[in-house]
């Protein structure tokens, strides 16, 4: 049976009305831009009343905006995120649960694992509570840090630069599964492209690398290999050389 047979003498307007029956039920069916897996997630952190940063299971990094502000979350208790399947897409019916209150959710996007560093940074310098299961610390000094926008100097494997930038890897089972962290340093630090030897020092005086005040990368003093090598250390790298680190977080 064809169009023409069901409408007489109009098989166009027909057609076009069909095909335009087709599209909008295509529309009204389609997915999300992009949804988030709330399930056994590893981290939640919070600087604004406005919204929450969440590190899934999967390594993924994301940003959760409320419909109205809801602040001090991670200081009312364990917060539960309520969603069908465990997915947050921001479609409606979503909320983060803590201290008895529903935060309904109205968007979530995807964020970079350096945007989720600095608020990460951020959280923990604050009286507001992250998840405590995920944090790490060091005894000797109230700093608080985590693999999310850490790495410990005691499990570098090797370091360098490549097209991310100044990478440090790692052992990732000491590191939150992170194997390779981008170090960002001041733009003077031209002696780390030259440097065979370095040296992390923590401004807290701890092993830990975070991108706090202080924490800094030190250029060593190295043998005369050859007398080339000695022009370019002579030309390029000065041995003592501090390079401030501005942030820290996984590559990838």
């Amino acid at each position: 049976m064809t169009i023409s047979s069901l409408t007489g003498s109009r098989p166009h307007a027909a057609l076009l009305a069909l095909s335009l029956c087709f599209a909008f039920a295509s529309t009204s069916q389609a997915a999300p831009a992009a949804c988030m897996d709330a399930r056994e997630l590893k981290e939640m952190k919070q600087i604004t009343p406005n919204s929450i940063a969440l590190l899934a299971s999967d390594q993924t990094t994301w940003q959760v905006n409320f419909q109205n502000e809801c602040p001090g979350l991670m200081a009312a208790g364990k917060p539960k995120i309520l969603a069908k399947d465990g997915q947050v897409c921001g479609t409606g019916n979503e909320f983060v649960r803590a201290g008895g209150r529903d935060c309904a959710i109205a968007t979530v996007q995807q964020i970079s694992r350096r945007d989720f560093a600095d608020i990460a940074r951020q959280a923990d310098r604050s009286p507001l509570t992250t998840l405590p299961t995920v944090n790490v610390s060091e005894a000797k000094r109230t700093l608080r840090g985590s693999p999310s926008y850490c790495f410990d100097t005691r499990h570098v494997r090797s370091y360098g630069d490549n097209a991310k930038g100044f990478i440090v890897q790692t052992n990732p089972r000491r590191s939150g599964g992170n194997r390779e962290y981008v170090v960002e340093v001041a733009n003077n630090c031209r002696a780390l492209m030259h440097s065979p030897a370095i040296q992390f020092k923590s401004g807290y005086g701890t092993s830990l690398i975070c991108g706090n005040p202080g924490d800094v990368i030190i250029v060593q003093e190295q043998p005369q290999a050859s007398e080339r090598a000695a022009v370019l250390r002579d030309t390029l790298v000065t041995a003592g050389e501090r390079c401030d680190v501005l942030s820290v977080y996984p590559a990838g």
